[in-house]
């Protein structure tokens, strides 16, 4: 996937010495220092963007355009609107600028997490319940109501990102809606709502 980069400012050149370019900070969002690397400020595409018309929760799986997100701006691994995050698809795959996709995740992935998995191993017993459920029990674990498989449940959509910029290979993306924590990780898909 190459090497992460943030771009921190747009510097205006203002006067040439030799071999050394005077700049003027003009925007800043991080710290610039020196040995960073400038490059000619391309013109970024104009984006408008929208909350879904229809968010779809357990949207079934499709054959579109997939990927994950790999990482965040800052390192963040959980995230919410308004999050950039950068994903495994790119140019190459048929992602440009202003696409929407959708972050999913199936709940298996939730019994591996230390504070994700409690809720499913909280007493679900109720007192008038004559059988109580089990999640995926083993023989330690069983009650004496039925199985239920974590596999057998749909996957479930946390939130939707618009494409910002792609590579062939990767695209940075924006988290225009939540509706809970996106993670690194999370699988992501082209999500084609009509356009308002």
């Amino acid at each position: 996937m190459g090497q992460p980069y943030a771009e921190l400012a747009y510097a205006r050149v203002v006067d040439v010495r030799n071999k050394v370019a005077i700049a003027k900070i003009e925007f800043g969002c991080s710290p610039v220092v020196p040995g960073d690397i400038a490059v000619p400020l391309e013109d970024p595409q104009h984006i408008t963007f929208h909350l879904p018309m229809h968010f779809d929760r357990f949207v079934p799986a499709t054959n579109k355009t997939s990927g994950r997100i790999v990482l965040a701006k800052d390192f963040d691994s959980e995230l919410g609107a308004g999050a950039k995050v950068y994903m495994n698809v790119g140019a190459n795959q048929g992602v440009k600028v202003g696409d929407y996709m959708r972050a999913v995740r199936r709940y298996e992935g939730d019994l591996h997490d230390p504070v994700d998995s409690l809720s499913f191993k909280a007493s679900i017993s109720e007192d008038t319940q004559m059988k109580t459920p089990s999640i995926d029990a083993n023989m330690l674990t069983r009650n004496n109501g039925p199985d239920i498989h974590m596999r057998d449940l749909p996957r479930r959509a946390v939130g939707e990102i618009v494409i910002l910029k792609t590579t062939p290979t990767t695209s940075t993306g924006m988290l225009v809606f939540s509706m809970e924590d996106v993670h690194v990780g999370d699988q992501v898909e082209l999500d084609e709502q009509p356009q308002q």
